[in-house]
């Protein structure tokens, strides 16, 4: 039996680090870093030596779990067709995906955070409006009836590092 070496190990470990383009992008600075695509994953090139971009509301460097920015994206499980850039129809279950990122740019994959993912929208339910959890990366989802401009921010209280994205349902 072939033996492989930590080389080959971290470059077949290399493969599956999902990367996003290093391009700027306006919208993304405005709402964070949003997305249409799930797989894009982290804006955080720490590893390869590339300089790590961080997004949202960035939290303290002294921070006990490390968070020093959040990445989010639009969350479409179902594959709701857009009908527009940041529009989706109603009757379609969405929300946001995150993860965490530490200064020098890997994600923190664990419960070292305590989240607050909060929904703001016209006619949001109280019991839907703020969401807490302990992952730092992870996703929430929603069921979207109605049509509207909503906005999901999600927050680490820990480090107080932030972000959010907008969308519509029409």
């Amino acid at each position: 039996m072939k033996r492989t070496g930590v080389a080959g190990l971290l470059a077949a470990a290399a493969i599956l680090i999902p990367i996003a383009p290093a391009t700027a992008d306006p919208v993304g600075d405005m709402f964070g870093s949003a997305s249409g695509s799930l797989d894009s994953g982290s804006a955080a090139l720490g590893s390869s030596g590339d300089k790590v971009t961080h997004y949202g509301k960035l939290g303290r460097k002294d921070a006990p779990n490390g968070v020093r920015s959040i990445n989010v994206w639009v969350y479409n499980p179902k594959n709701a067709r857009e009908l527009s850039p940041g529009t989706f129809p109603r009757n379609s279950r969405l929300g946001v995906r995150w993860n965490s990122i530490i200064e020098a740019g890997p994600i923190v994959d664990g419960d070292e955070c305590r989240m607050e993912v909060r929904l703001s929208g016209p006619k949001v339910p109280k019991e839907a409006a703020l969401f807490k959890t302990r992952d730092c990366t992870a996703v929430k989802s929603y069921f979207f009836k109605g049509a509207g401009d909503f906005t999901i921010r999600v927050t680490d209280t820990i480090s107080g590092a932030s972000n959010s994205i907008a969308f519509s349902v029409r």
